[in-house]
């Protein structure tokens, strides 16, 4: 017999007694919930962010800022409701003026978010506040509530962070591994297990 096997057939023969199930009712809670939250928010396939078709640039001076990406098709669940997300080439983040701030050696960080408004779900960008490239911070759960509305759900896609490297020259990245694993922040709700 396998090892596994072996630890399987423990586990079918150990006779759980109550006070084993209450030391660790609190544990079991938060799993039940990290399940519930999953099946209400979460990415189901895709919707992968990537370089922009038009590339972002800068102006010079504090002329207009244009900052894209692309975004492949997939699908989410917010707040309960399944939406069909249709990729997209050159979904502007910033585009039309001059990004405040975003002077030469600094870098600004947003994320990108699916949000449930009234059963309607759309992507939706929030930026930060431009910082020295390396101590930019991506806008707080505070500051993205506050955008998509205080009443809304939203679940996180990707971050973006735009450079700009010099009067009129900007390079970019976009980061896929923000989005929700089991709808929860996994190091908080499970952190001290």
């Amino acid at each position: 017999m396998s090892s596994r096997s072996v630890v399987a057939e423990s586990r079918k023969s150990h006779k759980y007694q109550p006070e084993d199930i209450e030391e660790i009712s609190d544990i079991i809670a938060r799993w039940f919930e990290a399940i519930r939250a999953h099946e209400t928010n979460k990415v189901l396939f895709g919707v992968l962010t990537d370089d922009p078709t038009t590339p972002s640039d800068q102006a010079t001076g504090t002329g207009d800022t244009l900052w894209n990406i692309n975004y492949a098709l997939g699908q989410v669940v917010v707040d309960g409701v399944v939406k069909d997300i249709d990729a997209l080439a050159d979904f502007a983040i910033h585009s039309g003026s001059f990004l405040t701030g975003l002077t030469s050696g600094k870098s600004c960080r947003a994320r990108i978010v699916a949000k449930n408004v009234a059963g309607t779900i759309t992507v939706v960008a929030v930026k930060g506040t431009p910082a020295t490239t390396g101590s930019e911070k991506a806008p707080s759960d505070a500051d993205v509530q506050a955008a998509v509305g205080a009443n809304n759900q939203w679940i996180e896609l990707a971050q973006a962070v735009l450079n700009r490297t010099g009067d009129t020259s900007v390079t970019q990245a976009q980061y896929n591994q923000f989005r929700p694993i089991l709808g929860v922040t996994v190091d908080e709700t499970f952190g001290d297990l």
